[in-house]
């Protein structure tokens, strides 16, 4: 059989499938066209699929596939594709071929889907995949497989997926028998995967034991969203150009999915909705209880009266199935749609508490019986044995059979009769006791405790994660995870996030939460740790109380790198949750809220901050290549336009960039990223730069408003008002905000920025005490210096003012940061030591032949030297260039211009009142 031949057989074979049997022999007589023999080929194949035993037999088309790909696969083996090299053939399916390969860009495994050439001849079914892949791609949930990328080359169109080594659930359920808290874990698990792609307006379409994959850790993987339920060539859609919503819609009369577990609407050919998938999953969790699925029949056409019409046996006859999981089940299995579960969130509600129940059940059986005695002694001696049992019983499991059942039905009616046997020991009141102290130390495992009485814990700081990994390039996650942690948690009015500033002084040391707790003035300390070996990742959390140094809640995720979204959205919940903040429906939106859902995009953002924290050139640099990868990569991650917008903006007023050309790309970024999220405070801080830098002082106020609407504990929001606010002279004001911007940070440059706007307003004491308030936290940090050293010069202290600009120079880590040196001249000018002054000014024209000088940077150095037409050309100059001389007015350095006429032109162009 040719290549061309399997291809047309397989169309019509897949479109007959689509079919009734009364409409399949009028559609095959029209498509074989008299061929007598394709005929009888495809009639063959559909009578190996009906016949195939309970539809879990491999259909003879997908060993007609295999067999004929057999050659190709072995060719592709050892190729590559764009930037994966292909290592193996994975599977091989009516949809394409599926390749285990390597990114040689990233270093990771990936299932490469290679689709065949049939599919993608026909336009209308490609578009529709690709826009299919696109939606499904936006999907990131620790839950759901992530697809990487969709591409062509050299006319192959291919789909990058992440790589799940471990077993789909049929394996896992044709192996061994499953145990009842695995079942309701896994359900657990898939549920909330469904809830996750119903909120993006996804239906699955397709739930079963084959699209579910077992990872070695017990992590759940949802697999083909969007993949393997696309419409056939012959119907259209209603809409073609309609979003995401109606991708979930079928034609009428058309049944997507596989039969057994398709709900009642997909086999009368409805459109469906997010309570088809429920009622596939409701199938998925009978089969894993009883063995079997619970419509059958011995055709296709069957199974599809069953499911109308039939309703399933109980999942157990002796009756011990606990009511609750029956329940749960039945409730799935609704034959109307508005009687199963309305969201998967709440079937996964459901699951989980029934499993924590059983859970509690369990350790309560294996709890010695009290010793007879007081009330009181009884009480006690309850309480410390609870403890203990806990303690004891450290696997998250219930696992007490004695005998071995040869099924898992069997297996899990034994097991629950064991619980219901091992709950009728205690009388009613000790049950309670017993239920009170096991449930409250189960949610807090290996001693943890919550806030005595009940009280929130107000104050929180997230220390930098220590990077145990081998590899020092993973470092960027240390100051991410916190980074990320620490910025949903600062969303919540009620509680007070240090910065991540103010805790980069603690990395790589060792330390003590309570320490840390009273050097920062905060109730408790998040510690935490990980480790990154390829695709894995570990991470382990604990939370501490500061008063008494107790363990609040602590936890251990193994997951992969592209989970990490989801573990640091899961910590910050979490947390929430232990300090006992009592959240509005708002608040908790707030909370939950990701900049993005793509993994790869993240990793990259955190790589741009990394490197543009250091301030310097390079990592600025570094830091607008990755921020500008991550936008490649999610075109729609309004944070990393919000960042880059910065990182533009500190280029140029370092001097490291012309004011002309950051004013454009930061402008662009500034307000691509209120576009794309107007919700996002970081985007109007953004924009509140670009308002300043445009001396638009109203709109800038405006944004700096918007930004602490939305995070009234945003530093950078407050930073930046409080600065605009000292260079209108609204001294009052500014120092309001200053004082809050010191509150939030506790560190080494925010003590500075009240001292910064002290010194703006003239007053130079409390300028000068701020200073060296921060100097004492961070005495290794050039900043403080600088700015103590300016603040000396103002007062006429000029030995003092010099002493502190030598050690800012010094301290610097970025030596090619010429900005500090031209007050260094201006210092040594003022004070006498002309020569020294020169020689800077000499050496700043000589660096100008080679790169960008800011212009600024001489009119300060021919200020000190008392040259006015030269200061005040050069100041001209610099705001022809495109910059906005803010600092003009406000700085005392151009005090000696005032009384010049053309200093009042000056401000007359830069818009400001003399």
């Amino acid at each position: 059989m040719t290549p061309e031949r399997w291809q047309q057989i397989n169309e019509l074979y897949h479109d007959a499938l689509e079919l009734d049997a009364n409409r399949q022999a009028t559609f095959l007589n029209q498509a074989c066209a008299g061929d007598a023999e394709l005929r009888d080929e495809v009639v063959s194949l559909i009578s190996s699929h009906d016949q195939a035993g309970s539809f879990i037999a491999e259909p003879a088309m997908k060993v007609a596939a295999r067999v004929l790909a057999e050659d190709q696969a072995t060719s592709l083996v050892g190729r590559r594709f764009s930037h994966y090299q292909i290592k193996s053939l994975l599977g091989v399916g009516g949809m394409g071929e599926v390749y285990l390969a390597e990114d040689t860009s990233l270093g990771r495994k990936v299932a490469l889907k290679l689709l065949p050439a049939y599919f993608t001849r026909d336009g209308e079914r490609l578009r529709r995949f690709e826009q299919e892949a696109h939606t499904a791609s936006a999907l990131n949930h620790p839950n759901i497989l992530t697809i990487y990328e969709i591409g062509q080359v050299d006319g192959h169109h291919y789909t990058a997926t992440e790589f799940i080594d471990g077993e789909t659930l049929r394996e896992h359920l044709a192996s061994r028998r499953i145990k009842l808290d695995e079942l309701l874990d896994v359900a657990a698990q898939v549920a909330s995967a469904l809830a996750a792609a119903h909120a993006a307006g996804i239906v699955h379409r397709d739930i079963k034991p084959e699209n579910v994959m077992l990872r070695s850790d017990g992590f759940v993987k949802v697999l083909d969203f969007g993949l393997a339920k696309l419409a056939p060539r012959h119907a259209s859609m209603s809409e073609p150009e309609a979003p995401t919503k109606s991708m979930v819609k079928t034609n009428p009369g058309m049944m997507m999915g596989t039969v057994q577990y398709m709900s009642p609407e997909q086999a009368r050919g409805e459109d469906v909705d997010a309570r088809t998938d429920i009622w596939s999953l409701g199938v998925v969790v009978y089969e894993m209880v009883t063995g079997r699925a619970p419509f059958a029949g011995e055709t296709p056409s069957h199974v599809v009266v069953s499911i109308l019409e039939s309703q399933p046996p109980r999942l157990a006859h002796d009756s011990e199935v606990p009511a609750e999981l029956e329940q749960i089940v039945g409730k799935a299995l609704g034959k109307n749609r508005d009687e199963r579960y309305q969201t998967a969130s709440d079937l996964a509600l459901d699951l989980k508490s029934l499993k924590q129940e059983l859970e509690v059940e369990a350790r309560l059986k294996l709890s010695p019986k009290p010793d007879a005695g007081t009330s009181e002694t009884l009480t006690k001696s309850v309480g410390q044995r609870a403890v203990e049992t806990v303690h004891q019983s450290g696997a998250r499991t219930v696992d007490v059979a004695k005998a071995r059942p040869t099924s898992s039905a069997e297996y899990l009616v034994g097991e629950i009769k064991r619980h219901k046997r091992g709950a009728a020991l205690a009388a009613a009141a000790m049950i309670l006791v017993f239920t009170t102290l096991a449930y409250s130390l189960y949610l807090n495992r290996g001693g943890e405790h919550l806030a005595t009485s009940g009280e929130a814990i107000d104050s929180l700081a997230v220390l930098p994660f220590v990077n145990e990994s081998a590899d020092p390039n993973t470092e960027y996650l240390s100051d991410g995870i916190s980074d990320s942690v620490i910025n949903s948690l600062s969303r919540l009015p009620k509680l007070r996030v240090i910065s991540l500033n103010a805790v980069l002084r603690y990395k790589g040391k060792q330390t003590d939460a309570q320490n840390v707790g009273r050097d920062l003035n905060v109730r408790a300390v998040l510690m935490g740790r990980f480790v990154q070996r390829g695709d894995g990742l570990a991470v382990s959390t604990e939370l501490v109380d500061v008063r008494d140094n107790s363990r609040l809640w602590g936890e251990q995720y193994n997951r992969n790198v592209s989970d990490i979204l989801a573990v640091q959205e899961e910590i910050a919940r979490k947390l929430s949750e232990r300090l006992r903040l009592r959240l509005t429906g708002e608040e908790k939106k707030q909370l939950e809220k990701q900049y993005t859902q793509n993994s790869e995009a993240y990793l990259l953002y955190s790589l741009g901050r990394y490197h543009s924290e250091k301030f310097t050139k390079e990592g600025l640099e570094k830091g607008i290549e990755y921020f500008e990868q991550a936008i490649k990569v999610d075109p729609k991650y309004a944070l990393a336009y919000a960042r880059l917008s910065r990182v533009h903006f500190d280029l140029q007023s370092q001097g490291f960039e012309i004011p002309k050309e950051a004013s454009r790309r930061l402008v662009r970024a500034a307000l691509k990223a209120v576009e794309l999220d107007d919700t996002l405070s970081e985007a109007h801080v953004a924009l509140a730069d670009v308002k300043a830098f445009h001396l638009d002082w109203a709109g800038a106020e405006k944004e700096c408003k918007r930004a602490l609407e939305l995070d009234p504990n945003s530093i950078a929001a407050n930073r930046r008002y409080a600065t605009n606010l000292a260079y209108e002279g609204r001294a009052d004001e500014a120092l309001v905000y200053a004082k809050r911007v010191d509150e939030l940070n506790h560190t080494k440059l925010e003590s500075g920025r009240l001292g910064f706007v002290y010194f703006l307003v003239r007053q130079y004491d409390a300028a000068i005490e701020s200073y060296l308030k921060a100097i004492e936290k961070s005495p290794e940090n050039a900043h403080p210096h600088f700015l103590l050293g300016e603040a000396y010069l103002a007062k006429g202290m000029y030995k003092q003012g010099i002493a502190e600009l030598q050690k800012a120079v010094a301290l610097d880590s970025a030596p090619e940061r010429w900005d500090r040196y031209p007050v260094l001249a201006y210092a040594y000018a003022v004070s006498g030591k002309r020569d020294e002054a020169l020689k800077i000014l000499a050496e700043q024209k000589r660096l100008a032949k080679q790169r960008y000088i800011a212009t600024y940077n001489f009119a300060i150095i021919y200020t000190g030297l008392g040259d006015k037409d030269r200061a005040f050309e050069h100041l001209n100059k610099s705001f022809d260039e495109g910059n906005p001389l803010i600092q003009v007015p406000s700085r005392p350095l151009f005090d000696s211009l005032r009384s010049d006429p053309r200093y009042t032109e000056l401000l007359r162009r830069i818009g400001r009142t003399p």
